[in-house]
């Protein structure tokens, strides 16, 4: 079980629109990188090694922040609410979502998708939004500490 401000300080409904977003993020970008090929013409101006680096490159990156963040705040059991401002998190206010993204990324880098860009760019925005709700919780429930931890570690790295 955790603390009441962890649960507390998520954004209502964020999971089921967490999904939502996930999933229109892969459609667009399978539609587009795949069969419709809207804007994907650079790709060939881009060697795959490249884009293969990249790829595995951010994958590491996203996979290694996400599940890291994960047990981090998941993995311990906790009596009392914590702020954890060590590890990715002391890389980062939000490593979780900066995962989320970073693997969304990979997704297109790797088929040069720019209708996918497109909507990495607005999944940013919620991911943006969802950070913005959990840092104002934060701060009502850690107070001077949680601000001082702002000031000490951005947002998105």
């Amino acid at each position: 079980m955790l603390p009441e401000c962890y649960e507390e300080s998520e954004a209502p409904h964020a999971d089921a629109l967490q999904a939502v977003v996930a999933t229109i993020f892969f459609i667009v970008w399978v539609l587009d990188s795949f069969w419709l090929h809207v804007i994907t013409g650079y790709s060939q101006h881009i060697p795959s090694s490249i884009r293969n680096a990249l790829f595995l490159v951010l994958t590491v990156a996203g996979g290694y922040m996400g599940w890291r963040a994960h047990e981090q705040i998941f993995g311990v059991a906790r009596e009392e609410a914590e702020l954890v401002d060590y590890g990715v998190y002391g890389f980062s206010r939000h490593p979780m979502y900066l995962g989320i993204m970073t693997v969304f990324l990979w997704l297109v880098v790797s088929t040069a998708s720019a209708v996918a860009l497109v909507v990495l760019l607005g999944v940013f925005l919620f991911y943006n939004y969802l950070a913005s709700y959990e840092e104002r919780k934060l701060i009502e429930f850690f107070g001077d500490r949680y601000v001082a931890y702002m000031a000490r570690v951005r947002r998105w790295a």
